[in-house]
């Protein structure tokens, strides 16, 4: 009897063993949006919001709950949305790790008495080429996570929700939680929702170094932009009175400035702080690419104006149909909307605002009615709202030409199509 009951002890212990050894302590999320609550209970506070394919480690099973860390969070979740990887322990592949580690064991001991002396002669070696190896990793850049442009800031992930604030160029972000696309930012004290496409891993010096960069304006009536900080460097372009421009440092008497995402140098005496006062009847600034006589004892230029024609505008912005969509790109690595108009614009010597918000200022105002080849195209984002959220170029026949989105980068679309609320024209040119 006694044999019996030993027996089947020892039976139930192997079964419960072999439960234990191929239960499964982690799961993926099969939904979208999964809440992570504080108890197993749907009127328990959210801790955190996971997403699809998230990996946990399943601590216990509650009444089709399961408690979970995700992450450095602990908490709950419907066990309806989480499917379980199995991690089977077999027996033979304990025994034969156990074989393995009793041939390396016997192994290492065999020859510790041989590598003992060679061990206390390499110790010094080994701890130098640690202690360089250390030195070295202490040098290697530090990354951090940042905003390329000025962002808007939101009170929930959706894109049609209120604008709580608004964070610089460069601003460095900590990313607590991503849900569908967005994602949950902290700066300083400021928080909320940001797309998780607009956030990009930076080196921190140049984050520092750009996020301490001013804003200046151009002070002379024409000043050539070079490439180099001498007279004699190639010209990129001119720019004129009150153009905008980044800039990044100065030294030697000249300015290393930034202007629609290319880096050049002017003579830093022409860089003000702010606008300059101007009687010039028209609200675009114009920047020059034309012949220009030099005036090497100052570093300056000057130039006459430049032209161009609403279907040259078109052609040359036709150039870059298919061209890829990027967040605060304004180069034909990669555009924005408003990147991607001040470019095209740019090229003829027209310098446009850098948000879609602010280019809805430039130039003058234009009736739908009215609309020519070559127009700038301002719309909404949400239907019935008038602020200004995308632009475009009107290309005639009720299309336009523009940076859409990461998806789709620099396509035609109809200017009453879904997706695009009309909200005024400009004329540039």
């Amino acid at each position: 009897m006694k044999k019996s009951i030993v027996i089947s002890l020892l039976t139930a212990a192997c079964i419960i063993g072999t439960a234990l050894c191929s239960f499964a302590s982690t799961g993926i999320v099969t939904t979208d949006t999964l809440r992570l609550r504080k108890d197993a209970s749907t009127n328990a506070s959210i801790i955190a919001l996971l997403s699809m394919n998230d990996k946990v480690e399943i601590l216990e099973e509650k009444n089709g709950w399961y408690k979970v860390i995700a992450g450095e969070k602990e908490g709950y979740v419907s066990a309806d949305y989480i499917k379980v990887l199995e991690e089977t322990i077999t027996p033979e592949e304990t025994e034969a790790e156990e074989e393995t580690n009793n041939t390396e064991e016997e192994k290492v001991e065999n020859e510790e008495n041989s590598e003992e002396v060679e061990n206390t002669e390499n110790i010094e070696t080994t701890e130098n080429a640690e202690s360089e190896e250390n030195t070295e990793n202490k040098e290697e850049k530090v990354m951090v996570k940042a905003l390329p442009a000025e962002t808007k800031i939101y009170i929930t992930p959706v894109i049609n929700s209120l604008v709580t604030n608004t964070l610089e160029v460069e601003s460095k972000v900590e990313v607590s939680s991503e849900v569908n696309g967005w994602s949950y930012i902290t700066s300083g004290n400021i928080k909320g929702w940001v797309r998780t496409e607009i956030i990009v891993e930076k080196d921190e010096e140049e984050v520092e170094e750009n996020s301490s960069q001013k804003i200046g304006y151009i002070s002379a009536t024409s000043i050539n932009f070079r490439e180099e900080a001498n007279t004699s460097s190639n010209i990129i372009t001119s720019l004129t009175k009150n153009t905008q421009v980044r800039v990044l440092r100065v030294e030697d008497g000249w300015a290393k400035i930034e202007y629609n995402g290319t880096k050049g140098y002017v003579s830093n005496k022409y860089i003000s702080d702010k606008k300059v006062e101007t009687t010039s009847r028209s609200a675009v600034n114009r920047t020059v690419k034309a012949k220009t006589t030099t005036n090497t004892d100052s570093g300056t230029d000057t130039a006459s104006q430049g032209n161009a024609t609403g279907s040259e505008i078109v052609a040359y912005a036709k150039k870059y149909l298919g061209y890829k969509y990027v967040y605060g790109g304004s180069t034909p690595s990669g555009f924005d909307c408003s990147g991607f108009t001040s470019y095209v614009f740019g090229h003829f010597g027209y310098s446009l605002s850098r948000t879609s918000s602010a280019q809805a200022s430039n130039g003058k105002a234009i009736s739908k009615s009215d609309l020519k080849v070559g127009d700038l195209i301002c719309f909404a984002r949400s239907s019935g709202s008038k602020t200004v959220g995308h632009v475009g170029i009107y290309i005639g026949g009720g299309q336009f030409i523009h940076a859409a989105n990461s998806r789709k980068g620099v396509i035609i679309s109809n200017v009453d199509g879904a997706g695009f609320y009309y909200v005024c024209a400009r004329r540039i040119v």
